[in-house]
C-alpha cells in the first residue's frame, strides 16, 4: 500500500510539474556562458528580485512577471532561502517555489539565475544570535550538499545555474573565513553537478572585494568547482567610487580568473543605483554632489552608462539590474534601511520609474551581438576633459556610440556639501570613426527618445562627428546606420 502510494504521488509530481517544451525552448541559459574571443557577442540585461516567503502572494508574483513581460525581459536572478525551505532538518517546505518556478518558466518564459542562501538555525554555528545566526557557517557543511542535492533535483528541469550565496566576502552575510566559504562552495558545488551534470555553478557574487575572490581561487582551489564568477557593483551609493571605476573593478576580477581560474565565464548579476538622498547624504559611503544625483531622472542615466561600461570591457557574459521593485516600508531590509527599499526601476505600485524605459531601450537598442570598438575610434578632447566615450559596432555593421560627462569627480568638486549644485557643464568632443557608414544617424537620449543628427562629415577613413555635444547629467547616445 505505501508503494502504492508513493507510486501515485510520483506521477502526481511528474504530471504537475513535468516542463512544458514550448516554453523551456525559449530560455537562454546558452546565453549567458561567454565563449572564448567571440568577434561578436549579445550581453542579456535582466532584473533582480527577492521573494520572502512570508510575505509574497500570487497576486505579487503574477504582476512582477506582467512586469517582465511588459518591458521584455527575459532574465530573473532571484533568491531561494535554504532557512526558510528547511526550517527543521530534513523537512523541505516546496509549496512556494514549486508554484513560483512553474509560473515564470512554464507561462513567461523567465530564464531564473538563483542564488541560494542562508544557513537554517538548527544548522548555524550561533544559532543563539537570534537575529544573525543566517550568516554563520553551518555546524554540518555535508547537510547544505543534502540540501542543494535535493533542490536541484527537484527544479533541474527549469533551472540550469545555481550560485552559492550572496556577497561572502562582507561579514553581513558571511561571518566565516575565506577558508570556511571555500569548503563550503566545494561542497555544494559537488551536490549541484551529482544532480544535474549539465548545470552550471556559480560563485556566489562578490560585493566588491576582490581579493575574497583570489584568495578562493590561488589559496584553496576552488576554481575546479565553478562555472561562472559573479560580482556586484554599487559605486555611487555604497562606494565612494565614479560609476566609471567599474571597468576596472571587471577587469581585475578576469585577471584573477586568468591567472588562477579555468576560463570561468563572468557576470555581473546584481547592480544598481538607489533613488535615496536625504539631503546629500546618500550613505555612509556616499554623499551627493549636483542636484540631480539619485533621483529617479538620474537612476535612468546611470542605469544606461552603468550598463555601456560593463559592455565595454567585453569580459561580462550577463548581467542583472538590481531590482525590480522598490520595498514597501512593512518589509525588512538586510543592512541599509533607506537605499535599500530605492533600488527598483518600479515603484511598490508597479508604476514604472524612467529606469525601467530606460533598460528597455538599452535591450532594444544592443539586441544585436557586438562588440566594443574603443581602441579602434579617435577622441579628440580638450585638456582637462572630464568626457567618457564608448563605442560599439554591430553585427550587421551598425555603430552606437554613447558619451557623458563624468559625476563623480574626485578632487574636483568644489566644498559646497548641499547636494543642489547645478550642473551647468557643456563639452564638444570630436570623435573619428575608420568605418565606412552612409546610413542614417539618428540621437537618442537614455529613455530612447530621438532628435535627427546631422552634424557628421566624411574622411577618408571614415565618418568624423565633429561637434559630439556632452552636458553635465545627461547622456548622448548616436546609433548610425551602415
Amino acid at each position: 500500500m505505501r508503494m502504492i502510494l508513493f507510486l501515485l504521488a510520483t506521477m502526481m509530481f511528474i504530471f504537475l510539474f513535468s516542463p512544458v517544451s514550448g516554453q523551456t525552448d525559449k530560455l537562454i541559459y546558452d546565453q549567458l556562458i561567454r565563449t572564448e574571443n567571440p568577434r561578436y557577442y549579445h550581453v542579456p540585461v535582466g532584473l533582480c528580485e527577492d521573494y520572502p516567503e512570508e510575505t509574497t502572494t500570487p497576486e505579487i508574483m503574477r504582476k512582477d512577471m506582467e512586469f517582465l513581460k511588459a518591458h521584455n525581459i527575459k532574465l530573473l536572478r532571484i533568491s531561494f532561502g535554504w532557512d526558510a525551505i528547511e526550517t527543521q532538518k530534513d523537512q523541505y517546505n516546496w509549496l512556494f517555489w514549486d508554484d513560483f518556478v512553474k509560473m515564470a518558466v512554464e507561462e513567461y518564459g523567465i530564464t531564473l539565475i538563483p542564488y541560494i542562501c542562508y544557513t537554517p538555525r538548527w544548522n548555524s554555528t550561533c544559532h543563539t544570535d537570534t537575529l544573525f545566526f543566517w550568516s554563520y557557517p553551518p555546524q554540518d557543511y555535508d547537510h547544505f550538499g543534502t540540501f542543494m542535492k535535493s533542490l536541484v533535483t527537484r527544479f533541474k528541469p527549469w533551472i540550469k545555474t545555481w550560485e552559492l550565496w550572496n556577497e561572502p566576502d562582507i561579514s553581513i552575510y558571511w561571518k566565516g573565513t575565506v577558508e570556511d566559504f571555500s569548503r563550503f562552495t566545494k561542497i555544494g558545488a559537488k551536490a549541484v553537478k551529482e544532480a544535474d551534470p549539465q548545470a552550471k555553478v556559480v560563485l556566489a557574487g562578490l560585493a566588491y572585494n576582490t581579493q575574497f575572490t583570489l584568495q578562493l581561487f590561488r589559496d584553496y582551489g576552488v576554481s575546479p568547482y565553478v562555472d561562472i564568477v559573479n560580482m556586484h557593483n554599487y559605486y555611487e551609493t555604497w562606494h565612494r567610487y565614479p560609476v566609471e571605476n567599474i571597468v576596472g573593478y571587471v577587469n581585475e576580477m578576469s585577471e584573477i580568473v586568468t591567472l588562477y581560474g579555468n576560463k570561468q565565464s563572468l557576470w555581473m548579476a546584481e547592480v544598481g543605483y538607489s533613488t535615496y538622498r536625504h539631503g546629500s547624504s546618500v550613505s555612509s559611503s556616499y554623499t551627493a554632489f549636483y542636484d540631480y544625483e539619485h533621483t529617479p531622472d538620474y537612476q535612468a542615466v546611470d542605469l544606461f552608462k552603468r550598463l555601456v561600461l560593463v559592455l565595454s570591457t567585453q569580459k561580462i557574459a550577463a548581467i542583472a539590474w538590481y531590482e525590480l521593485k522598490d520595498l514597501p516600508q512593512t518589509e525588512e531590509v538586510i543592512g541599509d534601511e533607506y537605499n535599500n527599499r530605492y533600488l527598483g526601476v518600479a515603484y511598490t505600485d508597479y508604476k514604472p520609474k524612467p529606469a525601467a524605459r530606460a533598460l528597455k531601450f538599452f535591450n532594444q537598442l544592443f539586441a544585436q551581438k557586438n562588440k566594443c570598438i574603443d581602441d579602434l575610434i579617435t577622441v579628440n578632447r580638450t585638456i582637462g576633459s572630464e568626457s567618457e566615450i564608448h563605442a560599439f559596432e554591430n553585427e550587421d555593421g551598425s555603430v552606437l556610440v554613447a558619451g557623458w560627462l563624468k559625476t563623480n569627480l574626485p578632487g574636483k568638486r568644489s566644498t559646497d556639501m548641499s547636494g543642489n549644485v547645478k550642473d551647468t557643464r557643456r563639452e564638444s568632443v570630436q570623435v573619428m570613426i575608420p568605418l565606412k557608414l552612409k546610413g542614417k544617424i539618428v540621437q537618442y537620449n537614455q529613455l530612447g527618445e530621438s532628435i535627427p543628427f546631422k552634424k557628421t562629415e566624411k574622411y577618408s577613413a571614415g565618418i568624423r562627428i565633429p561637434d559630439f555635444i556632452l552636458s553635465g547629467g545627461q547622456i548622448t547616445i548616436l546609433q548610425l546606420n551602415k
